[in-house]
């Protein structure tokens, strides 16, 4: 059922794009109507932690706990955030002319990061291997940026929930390197990376040193170099 409802949602990518069956960029409308049908599962799935071998095969446990309860704590939070961010996106494209559209999209208020509104150049992108995930990707000549990355929450094995976030941190890189430039490399924010569940080295991350990069009261964005 899930894969008919993605199969609607998916949008092609554009020419300019070599795109696998498995990844593509979605209209932030799509992305949104997912984000809020996961919204709903995160919450029934949260209180399904799998198989009880004391109890059999069918029963569950009754809620999550220790760091895994924390990080869906804040994938919670990452859901809404990104409902909010794809549909006020999806909400200026519709605007008369593409003048308005970018200056709607700049006014997104989440979507401020250090200190510059990031909404301007923010695409969608699913990446369609089991399960599947989506994120929201400043999409720059020189840089991509990470802002958010969700994994279907009906997933509950933390390692294939990092596969899934590897594949899709690796199928940006690849198709950034593919732009004309050649040269666009990818990083994660620091708040995405809480939400995920692949440690540094499966998901082929490092902390980017940023320190001069700090405001004037001292507070400084944290950001991850992602390697394929």
């Amino acid at each position: 059922m899930l894969f008919v409802l993605l199969a609607i949602l998916i949008v092609p990518r554009t020419a300019a794009f070599s795109v696998s069956k498995s990844f593509t960029e979605i209209g932030p409308l799509k992305a949104a109507m997912l984000t809020k049908q996961w919204q709903g599962l995160l919450q029934e799935v949260d209180q399904k932690v799998g198989i009880v071998p004391e109890l059999g095969s069918t029963s569950v446990g009754v809620k999550r706990f220790g760091p895994e309860l924390k990080r869906r704590t804040l994938c919670k939070r990452q859901y809404e955030r990104l409902y909010e961010n794809t549909f006020a996106l999806a909400m200026a494209d519709k605007s008369t002319t593409p003048d308005i559209a970018r200056a709607k999209r700049l006014l997104v208020p989440n979507l401020v990061v250090d200190g510059q509104a990031r909404g301007a150049h923010c695409d969608t992108f699913a990446s369609l291997t089991s399960p599947t995930t989506i994120a929201l990707v400043e999409t720059l000549p020189d840089e991509w940026s990470i802002l958010a990355l969700i994994v279907n929450p009906t997933e509950r094995n933390i390692d294939t929930i990092a596969a899934a976030e590897y594949a899709m941190i690796d199928a940006l890189i690849s198709q950034a390197q593919a732009l004309e430039t050649g040269s666009s490399s990818v990083r994660l924010l620091a708040e995405a990376r809480e939400t995920l569940a692949g440690s540094s080295e499966q998901l082929g991350i490092a902390p980017i040193d940023n320190s001069s990069d700090a405001t004037a009261d001292g507070e400084k964005t944290v950001w991850f170099r992602c390697q394929s």
